[in-house]
Formats: structure tokens, C-alpha cells, sequence
């Protein structure tokens, strides 16, 4: 048996004196005459009685209360302390999807565990949106009720089966009153366009592929966040890093959804995707050489 209490008669009635103060200023007369502090301490007699009595919950009620709580099954050879450890670490195991902490938790730390996640890509990220039905019409206008979970794998798009086994894994774990979906993210296609000046040394063929190499890295929809929009200031500090441009002018972002500074605009769901580039390239004699979006040069 455990000591849930061990507060006694005189800790008891200690405390209740000092709240009296506090309460009830004109209370004055703390003596034990006092019809007051004679209710004082019959309800602290009272109280040690019950705290008593509580403290004598035999183990076959406390192995009844683990059982209860959905803990293992406990058997002869258990000790009481090895069954509660037991218990309390299975009921602090994230299993219920309540907020959308606990359904990104769920599919990337319990779902790879399970056998139908074995045959499926490996998840790359995961993204919940909570109120947002993606699978409608009109995936802007806020859901009630709903959530949507967008997954990207390790490679490739998402397939089908794998959303299909997520929402699956997840309908036992969803809320009641809960409508989940699963859906690949949103691709936002960018075209980067630019005028690079070189250093007097810098090959530009050389200089437009480090370029090209560097817009790709930067905009791989594996190292972009979901929803980050793209500002023109993040192609200049990227292409700036190149140890063969001098500086850059002009930069452009040709796309959907162009924001008041000339940056593409995200929701939360979506992806930045290179599909092309345009940088011209000026060497020390002032002669253009040009990278079409196919990947020429002249």
C-alpha cells in the first residue's frame, strides 16, 4: 500500500490557522475555546480519518485501477511498483490524434514502424493543417472539423498507396467528430531570371551552370519549408555566394501569385519548383552569353 497523504491533525489545523488572517480579519480569538477553532479542529479530525482510510487501498484495488487505464495484464509474479511503471508508460504513449502535433508525431515515428509502411517510400516531411479540407474544391476556404495531413516522401511524389495506408493508420486515432485527409503537397512552379556580372577571370559558361546548380539546391522542394514564400533577396544572397559572379542585377521571379515585392506567394500546403532559369552572363568585354530555361548557352 502507498501514502497518498501523510498530513496529520496538528499540520492541519497549523494551516488552517495561518489562512485565518487572511480570510477573516476580525477572527481575533484563536484560543481552543473558540467555537471557531473548535470546528477547526473537528474537521481536521475528520480529515486525518479519511486521509487514513484512503491511504489503505489494497493492491487488488490498485491492480483493478491499472486495469481500468488499460494497462498490461498483470499476473502472480508482478510486483505492484513493476505493473504501475507498466501502466503509466502505456498511457503516456501518444496513440489518440488530437492536436496537429500529435498527427505528425503519429506518421513519422509510429507509422514507418508498422508492416504496410515497409513497402512505402520513406517520409521526407510531414505537414498538418488543421481546419483545411485539401481534397476539396476549394482548398483555401477554411473546414471545420477537418484536417489535412500533407506528406512528402524521401523521392518522387507521393503515391497513392501511401496516402492511402496514412489515412488508414490514422482513422482509429482521429477524434470522433474528426474528418482527416492525406494528401501530397502543392507545387508552386518558379522561373529565376537574372544579369550576372562576372569577375574578369570567370568563364561564363562555367559561371551560369554554377548559377543553375545553385537555384536548384536552393529550390528543392525537399530543403523548402512548406508555405515559405520566395523573395527575390534569397536568389540574390544565393547567387552572390558564387565565387565567379561580381554582383547581380535584375532579378526576377516570373510566377503565380506575385506578392506586392516581387516574391512568389505560398499557402501552407504548398512547394516552391525550379522549372527554369534566365541569367545572362556579362564578361570583362561587356559580351552577354545567355542561359535559356532548356539549359543552352551562346
Amino acid at each position: 500500500m502507498s501514502t497518498l497523504d501523510d498530513h496529520d491533525f496538528d499540520e492541519l489545523t497549523a494551516q488552517a490557522r495561518t489562512l485565518i488572517p487572511a480570510l477573516l480579519p476580525e477572527w481575533t480569538d484563536h484560543n481552543p475555546t473558540d467555537p471557531g477553532i473548535v470546528l477547526v479542529e473537528l474537521l481536521a479530525w475528520l480529515t486525518e480519518m479519511l486521509l487514513f482510510e484512503l491511504d489503505q487501498v489494497p493492491e487488488q484495488t490498485t491492480r483493478a485501477f491499472l486495469r481500468l487505464l488499460d494497462g498490461p495484464p498483470a499476473t502472480a509474479g508482478d510486483s505492484l511498483p513493476d505493473a504501475v511503471a507498466a501502466t503509466l508508460a502505456g498511457v503516456r504513449e501518444r496513440y489518440r490524434a488530437v492536436t496537429p502535433d500529435d498527427y505528425e508525431h503519429l506518421a513519422r515515428h509510429d507509422f514507418p514502424a508498422t508492416g504496410e509502411a515497409a513497402a512505402l517510400p520513406a517520409l521526407h516531411t510531414v505537414r498538418c493543417l488543421p481546419g483545411r479540407d485539401l481534397t476539396a474544391a476549394s482548398p483555401e476556404v477554411p473546414a471545420p472539423g477537418h484536417v489535412s495531413l500533407v506528406v512528402l516522401p524521401e523521392s518522387g511524389d507521393a503515391p497513392a498507396a501511401l496516402l492511402d495506408a496514412l489515412h488508414a493508420f490514422l482513422e482509429p486515432r482521429r477524434l470522433l467528430t474528426v474528418r482527416h485527409h492525406v494528401v501530397g503537397p502543392e507545387y508552386v512552379p518558379v522561373t529565376v531570371a537574372a544579369d550576372l556580372a562576372l569577375y574578369d577571370d570567370a568563364p561564363p559558361q562555367a559561371a551560369l551552370e554554377d548559377a543553375d546548380a545553385r537555384l536548384a539546391a536552393l529550390l528543392d522542394p525537399r530543403a523548402w519549408p512548406f508555405g515559405r514564400d520566395l523573395f527575390p533577396s534569397a536568389v540574390y544572397a544565393t547567387l552572390e555566394s558564387s565565387p565567379l559572379i561580381d554582383y547581380i542585377e535584375n532579378v526576377r521571379l516570373p510566377g503565380p501569385a506575385p506578392g506586392p515585392d516581387g516574391e512568389v506567394v505560398l499557402d501552407d500546403h504548398q512547394l516552391v519548383r525550379l522549372t527554369g532559369t534566365e541569367l545572362v552572363a556579362y564578361d570583362t568585354y561587356g559580351r552577354p552569353h545567355r542561359r535559356s530555361p532548356g539549359g543552352g548557352t551562346s
